[in-house]
């Protein structure tokens, strides 16, 4: 979510959800508040639902919390899984191409960062990461390719888990 500390405050879920619970709407303002150089639509879209559970269209304060914890703190392996469980759009326990461009499209957006020539493009950089990551060539990530992948290399540790 942001560097070893979380940007994202508890007490901001306390203040602004007094019945205990966070919907899409509210999601995105706070991260809104705290990206406020970039832009959160997307990456909420994606985080919410991979918070969200119970899938009850609700983040519980239990659930937030945990968001903070495995994105924030925690061990290596623990935020990484937290990682890969945010990039798995289609819950398939695999990562593809699309997916990938998604997210580092939204963490782009997110930070405010420019996408300035095609080191920076995101369909470049997935297919870069995909050609690096994918053991055995089925196009796809899974879980172990994705945590080992990350854990060997620290550039695309830095891409795509920026907290871990």
């Amino acid at each position: 979510m942001g560097g070893k500390k979380s940007k994202v405050d508890p007490t901001e879920f306390i203040r602004d959800c007094p019945n205990g619970r966070l919907d899409k709407k509210k999601f995105l303002q706070l991260y809104e508040r705290c990206f406020p150089e970039g832009n959160a639509k997307n990456y909420c879209k994606y985080a919410f639902d991979a918070f969200d559970q119970n899938d009850d269209g609700t983040i519980d304060f239990t659930e937030f919390l945990f968001s903070i914890a495995i994105t924030s703190g925690g061990d290596l392996d623990t935020r990484l899984t937290a990682a890969f469980d945010l990039y798995d759009i289609s819950n398939d326990e695999q990562v593809d191409q699309k997916e990938l461009v998604k997210m580092i499209t939204a963490l782009y957006q997110l930070h405010g960062k420019a996408i300035d020539g095609t080191h920076d493009n995101p369909k470049t950089r997935a297919a870069e990461i995909l050609a690096a990551l994918d053991i055995n060539n089925d196009r796809k990530l899974s879980k172990h390719e994705f945590i080992a992948g990350c854990k060997n290399d620290p550039y695309i540790r830095a891409i795509l888990a920026p907290d871990a």
